[in-house]
């Protein structure tokens, strides 16, 4: 049960200097996965409209790989966030067992602990890095293509 404890310990503080890291690069990344998520679905989509082969097929290449790039970095980020969750769940599992006095005061003290030490990675403590943060680009950059299209589409007048 200490190992566990301690392996717990460990994670937040490793998270926690990862964060402390990498928080401006995580930062960047997610912001420059964004832009060019953006503008290559942007071109993509001209690419369709204007009828463009070679381009649409380039510009979906490169869309799918910064889409798949920022997957990839949110997966990961994910599963050690839900890591971190089944060790709480598998505490008050092992509560509602029948424990020594002096387990049980230990495993109290750590769930007290539990929610004040969270492992989850974040962009400079500005939002966490998980799989809500995808859904949440995926829609920003849906209502920026939505946008960009429709200013291109726009008839101009003389």
């Amino acid at each position: 049960m200490k190992s566990l404890m301690n392996s717990y310990w460990m994670l937040c503080d490793a998270v926690h200097q990862a964060n402390v890291f990498y928080g401006g690069q995580l930062m960047a990344v997610i912001f420059s996965s964004f832009i060019h998520t953006t503008e290559t679905s942007y071109f993509f989509v001209m690419c369709v409209i204007e009828g463009k082969v070679f381009s649409l097929i380039n510009e979906g290449a490169w869309t799918l790989c910064y889409i798949c790039y920022v997957v990839v970095l949110v997966n990961a980020s994910t599963d050690v966030t839900n890591s971190v969750e089944e060790t709480g769940q598998m505490i008050c599992k092992l509560m509602n067992k029948d424990l020594e006095q002096i387990l049980r005061k230990q495993l109290e003290e750590f769930l007290l602990q539990f929610p004040h030490h969270n492992a989850r990675f974040s962009a400079l403590g500005y939002f966490p890095i998980n799989n809500e943060t995808f859904t949440a680009m995926a829609a920003v950059v849906t209502a920026y293509l939505v946008i960009l299209i429709q200013f291109q589409t726009q008839p101009t007048s003389s």
